[in-house]
């Protein structure tokens, strides 16, 4: 009456689920870090870049409309920092732009920096500078240009203009993505986000 019944379970277990919201971003954020600090930052920012939307759809002022509800709110700002992502870049990149252009006395300190930190890596070091009878090693020329930048860079003003920047950018994205309505994408970029409504 009992047989002894055979029964296959070999295989794999994807116990991977897809995170949403915040968590996503937070995820996505740590893999980009990893990139920047391999050497992939360049390519990634132009791999950005080359997904630029259209500055006349990004400006449309027909499309901004005040959202009906707290989760649609939400559902639009995620869909439209992802959408027009590349497009946020570039304002970001032109208030910075901006920033160094009208604080020449910062925008020649990132120049020395950049020319100190050139010379300290390119070609073979034959420079062995001394303090005190005491010869400074490659990491410690290292840490000397960090401080003389860091120095040169807090003179300039670097630390507002860097809070300006980073404050000015939040608010012109979050003012967009907020009131932008996504709904008015076109439908082949409305199937990659569906509107749904939650009740």
């Amino acid at each position: 009456m009992a047989e002894n019944v055979n029964i296959d379970l070999s295989g794999e277990i994807n116990a991977t689920t897809e995170k949403k919201g915040l968590q996503k971003y937070v995820n996505e954020m740590e893999l980009l870090l990893q990139h920047v600090r391999s050497g992939a930052g360049p390519a990634l920012v132009m791999g950005v870049l080359s997904s630029r939307r259209a500055w006349t759809q990004f400006v449309a002022t027909e499309n901004f409309k005040v959202p009906a509800s707290l989760p649609r709110l939400t559902r639009r700002f995620y869909r439209n920092v992802e959408y027009f992502q590349a497009n946020y870049l570039i304002v970001f990149l032109g208030l910075f732009a901006y920033c160094l252009i009208t604080s020449p006395l910062l925008l020649i300190a990132m120049v020395a920096s950049f020319f100190g930190y050139r010379k300290l890596t390119s070609g073979p070091n034959t420079w062995k500078p001394k303090i005190g009878g005491w010869e400074l090693s490659k990491t410690q020329q290292y840490g000397v240009a960090a401080a003389g930048s860091m120095a040169l860079c807090w003179l300039a003003g670097a630390g507002a203009v860097l809070f300006w920047v980073l404050g000015a950018t939040v608010t012109v994205v979050a003012l967009h993505a907020s009131f932008f309505d996504a709904e008015t994408l076109p439908s082949s970029d409305l199937e990659q986000f569906p509107m749904v409504e939650q009740v």
